[in-house]
């Protein structure tokens, strides 16, 4: 089958990744040999979430900083895996039928959308690049120095879609120091994975990093005949003509990426960055399976007299009877679509740090980044034809920044700068809804420009308060094309669907933050912020109808914060707290039903429901209580209530945000164990808890996802030099069967489509350092 073709080409290719992971590693070897590689653990992070670095400890916001070591530790593989320990943060990969992409929530606020034409409520970035998109944005986590999780609205410096937070990637800068690694890793599920990075000079002040990854792995979602496994059912064979009823999976992954980076230092006040990466992804179609949540709304579909119905329903199994196949199609007979789901993504990024003099700094960060993305949707998981969707994405993105740090008077710094964003994107899909027996094709485009100027005061009052005040305007601008028409070229026979140019939609936005913080001691800090953040508005871009493009107004957010960071045991524990207050209005979700005059059903559109008041507590633990022993932990509670409901007759007051956990926490523990001259091993667990979340607006029993407590676990040898690593590692050690996304559609075809986490897995890796 096809989709096995496409993830055993990526296996073929990993012989040629593994080579060039250890000639690369050699060759990093070569400039290490008078370098002695050390390994020690620094609790005093340094962030820049405020433009300026600071530790962890001394930086007034809620916030949670990972190292590159925890990451490692942890055994984190991409973005959403950084969920599990931060506080009141959800990260999923998205479900099937929404393309692959990150649905992120903070705080109750966020998007699980991931359609281009639906902004994020989470900004996300990569060394202060703001991705637009959340298509291409399921970023994995390699070779990073550090990962900054915002908590709460960030408009003043991080701009707008930023108001339930920012996620913030920061890659290792090149050093010259001739170090690198190359670590090679299998597991269950055929995984075979290998990465690699080196550093070295290329002149005395002229440096590079090179990092390469390649994944390949089978899915944990079986694509069964049903036909083959239930002889006499009177439905075609689709499996080959062998024992074995399996003819695919759902969830492999296949990818080949790398990353170089070149850092320049013409003089001590000048210093120039530039990277540029390439991410090459062919992998399954998402894990959805099907259940049957109203037998009496399914459609009328059938195949050789075998109509939809209860027996392929796969709910609570790792199963499916997907085809991929459309038995409606417009050229006559059945079609089937290519079952995989591709996405190349590339950019380029430079940046220019200036010393003017010794209290002025500027700084000047261009970035151009695109992406293509292909999906295929079965939407019935039978061999029967409901809906079928092939889903294609285009899209690029220009921003430049540049920004101004001066230290005014010994007590006061300012942080200034503008920002310039334009954007593209273009979203084409072929849909066949068979029981209207209705095909189409759509080719819609959306431009998008961002201008911004900001600017941000430090005031120390005394040696131990600090005030902080910033400003931020921002002004949007987006124009829509919609087209629409058969796959044989020819007009759509449903009435209503066009082809348009609408007017564009513009609007501005002012966003504020005034915070003052006071050191009660040298390791206590108290403080208190009022902060807010937009999203933009716009039209309505998932349209059937002429009449439903309609528009949305911006949302807007302001939050209340206190907190405190404290520091004991001599500086080897610290204890974070924060709680919040935030009025968030003009909501915008996605409908199930479009506002008048337009065409109410079907409706996939955003709009604005109504406005709530969240609040909520945090609380994170690190201490080393004694030498080889850490013990990580966190704590979050969120209240999410409606007050206010605008024309959305089915939400209620006493529904919830999507994806907003009422209870999450964690618990990380590890201890080195020295083995005398032999080395050392490092076991280590992790705990992460979720209470139960709804996945639509209209929250109810069938978008319910039920609590989960999932524990990981792992083992590290280390070589007595550290320059050697064996290690072992369970992922959901006691195999809890537990959903990490699902789509309710029983109101229209009867079905819902649960997206299971993965079961217990291991891996076995080994990495040498230089």
């Amino acid at each position: 089958m096809k989709p096995t073709s496409r993830l055993h080409a990526h296996r073929l290719g990993l012989a040629t990744i593994s080579s060039s992971i250890f000639a690369l590693a050699a060759a990093s070897q070569a400039q290490a040999q008078d370098a002695q590689s050390q390994a020690a653990t620094n609790n005093e992070i340094v962030v820049t979430a405020q433009f300026r670095e600071q530790s962890l400890q001394d930086t007034p916001l809620a916030i949670t900083a990972v190292s590159s070591e925890m990451l490692e530790a942890r055994g984190s593989r991409n973005v959403t895996d950084i969920a599990a320990s931060a506080p009141n943060v959800t990260l999923e990969v998205s479900a099937g039928q929404r393309g692959n992409g990150l649905t992120a929530y903070i705080r109750g606020i966020g998007q699980y959308n991931t359609a281009p034409f639906y902004e994020p409520g989470v900004g996300t970035y990569i060394d202060d690049v703001y991705i637009a998109s959340m298509q291409g944005s399921l970023l994995n986590l390699v070779d990073l120095d550090r990962v900054e999780v915002l908590r709460g609205p960030q408009g003043t410096l991080a701009g707008k879609n930023s108001v339930g937070g920012a996620i913030k990637l920061f890659t290792q800068k090149p050093q010259g120091d001739g170090t690198g690694y190359a670590q090679a890793t299998y597991g269950s599920l055929d995984h075979l994975s290998g990465r690699a990075a080196a550093d070295f000079a290329l002149t005395d002040n002229l440096f590079a990093r090179l990092n390469i990854a390649a994944q390949d792995e089978d899915g944990y979602v079986d694509r069964v005949d049903y036909a083959c496994e239930n002889p006499g059912s009177g439905l075609p064979r689709f499996a080959a003509g062998d024992d074995s009823c399996k003819f695919g999976t759902l969830g492999g992954i296949g990818y080949v990426g790398t990353r170089l980076a070149l850092r320049w230092l013409p003089t001590d006040r000048l210093e120039i960055n530039i990277a540029a990466d390439y991410t090459d992804e062919n992998s399954d179609p998402a894990q959805q399976l099907v259940e049957v949540t109203n037998p009496a709304a399914l459609p009328p579909v059938s195949l050789n007299g075998v109509m939809l119905g209860t027996q392929f329903d796969t709910a609570g199994t790792y199963k499916s009877y997907s085809t991929y196949c459309n038995n409606n199609h417009p050229s006559g007979g059945t079609v089937c679509f290519d079952p995989y789901a591709e996405t190349d993504v590339w950019g380029v990024m430079g940046t220019i740090d200036f010393e003017v003099s010794d209290n002025i700094s500027l700084k000047s960060i261009t970035a151009y980044r695109a992406s293509e993305s292909y999906n295929v949707v079965d939407g019935d998981g039978s061999p029967l034809t409901v809906t079928n969707t092939q889903i294609g994405y285009r899209n690029r993105q220009f921003s430049q920044e540049l920004r101004l740090n001066a230290q005014l008077m010994d007590s006061l710094s300012l942080t200034a700068g503008v920002y310039y964003l334009d954007g593209y994107v273009n979203g084409e899909q072929e849909v066949n809804i068979a029981y209207i027996n209705n095909n189409f094709i759509n080719d819609d485009d959306t431009d998008v420009e961002s201008k911004a100027a900001y600017g941000q005061l430090v005031f120390d009052v005394t040696d131990r308060l600090t005030i902080v005040g910033g400003l931020r305007y921002t002004e949007e601008k987006q124009e829509y094309v919609f087209y629409r028409t058969r796959p044989d070229g020819n007009d759509t026979p449903v009435p209503g669907l066009f082809d348009t140019n609408d007017p564009p939609y513009e609007g501005d936005s002012l966003d504020y933050r005034i915070n003052a913080s006071f050191k009660v001691s040298p390791v206590v800090m108290i403080y208190g912020q009022y902060a807010t953040a937009f999203k933009g508005g716009g039209l309505n871009g998932q349209v059937f109808f002429p009449d439903q493009v309609y528009p949305f107004d911006p949302e807007q957010i302001g939050t209340f914060e206190a907190g405190f960071k404290s520091s004991f045991l001599d500086n080897r524990a610290t204890f974070n707290f924060a709680g919040f207050y935030s009025d968030y209005t003009d909501i915008q979700l996605q409908a199930q039903s479009c506002p008048p005059p337009s065409t109410p059903f079907p409706c996939a559109g955003p709009q604005n429901v109504g406005s709530a008041h969240i609040k909520g507590v945090e609380a994170e633990l690190f201490m080393e209580p004694v030498e080889g022993l850490e013990i990580d932990a966190s704590i979050a509670y969120l209240d999410f209530e409606y007050y206010e409901l605008l024309n959305t007759p089915n939400i209620t007051l006493d529904m919830v945000s999507p994806y907003t956990p009422e209870w999450s926490g964690s618990l990380g523990i590890q201890y080195e164990a020295v083995l005398g001259n032999s080395g050392s091993i490092i076991p280590r667990m992790d705990l992460s808890y979720r209470s139960h979340i709804f996945t639509d607006p209209v929250s109810g029993p069938l978008n319910r996802i039920d609590e989960r407590t999932l524990v990981n676990a792992r083992l590290t040898y280390i070589s007595p030099d550290r320059d050697w690593e064996l290690s072992a590692r369970v992922t959901n050690l006691f195999d809890e069967y537990y959903l990490s996304n699902l789509i309710d559609n029983t109101r229209f075809t009867g079905l819902r489509f649960p997206t299971p986490g993965e079961p217990r897995r291991w891996y076995v890796s080994v990495r040498k350092n230089f």
